[in-house]
């Protein structure tokens, strides 16, 4: 007679074997395969436009951070224009640490009404194009993100210039009654039609008297900001 324990030993041998499926056996499930999603695609240079509309691009790209972006646009205009001193400026300020580029030593400078970096870097660095590395040096990623009373490091000594009349500043001296919103719109769309075509002297003109009618409009202010970083762009 066998041992109880001897069959136990056995029954569980059995079903064990039973309860393994052989590779390949009718009835097997295989497990399906996860494919790999595919890598999203490298950004691009915008195409079909010419060196200086991508030049003024890049420059539309930084006012806003998006320095990943406007290196690509930039890189592009370098290998149209390997000698092009603009862009190597530009792609400098983004590639370049700031303290290097723009110098250890610095004084401290608060915002004023109607400053923005560009125009700070024209006044202060005598370079309205520097608007970028002057960002970086105060660790700000987007230089449209300024705001009054914010205090800055600007690179150098303090200059001895006539301080600008700010759009803005001049806007807010005008008497309520002269204030008017809604043709300041009228004024701010024409003024973004003219960009479209590339009029930018005449943009600028009517982003400013938009300005004086509604003094204040972050929108307005934002669109004359980076006009101006354009026409100082164009006319290098």
């Amino acid at each position: 007679m066998r041992s109880p324990i001897l069959l136990a030993a056995l029954l569980t041998l059995t079903l064990a074997a039973c309860a393994q499926t052989p590779k390949g056996a009718p009835g097997a499930t295989a497990t399906p395969m996860m494919r790999a999603a595919p890598a999203p695609a490298a950004p691009a240079a915008t195409p079909g436009l010419s060196a200086r509309e991508r030049q003024n691009r890049a420059v539309e790209l930084l006012g806003t951070g998006q320095g990943v972006l406007a290196r690509i646009e930039l890189l592009a205009v370098l290998a149209e224009q390997p000698g092009n001193a603009v862009a190597r400026k530009l792609l400098d300020q983004i590639d370049r640490d700031p303290r290097e580029l723009l110098g250890e030593k610095h004084y401290v400078y608060k915002v004023r009404p109607g400053d923005s970096m560009s125009s700070l870097a024209d006044r202060l660095l005598g370079d309205s194009l520097m608007f970028y590395g002057l960002a970086r040096y105060n660790n700000i990623a987007d230089p449209s993100q300024m705001s009054v009373g914010q205090t800055l490091l600007i690179p150098g000594v303090p200059r001895k210039v006539v301080p600008a009349k700010p759009a803005a500043a001049a806007a807010t001296a005008a008497p309520a009654g002269q204030r008017n919103p809604v043709r300041a719109g009228q004024l701010r769309g024409q003024a973004l039609e003219e960009m479209n075509r590339g009029a930018i002297n005449k943009a600028v003109g009517l982003l400013r008297q938009a300005l004086a009618l509604d003094p204040g409009n972050p929108a307005i202010q934002r669109d004359l900001d980076r006009a101006v970083r354009i026409q100082a762009n164009v006319r290098r």
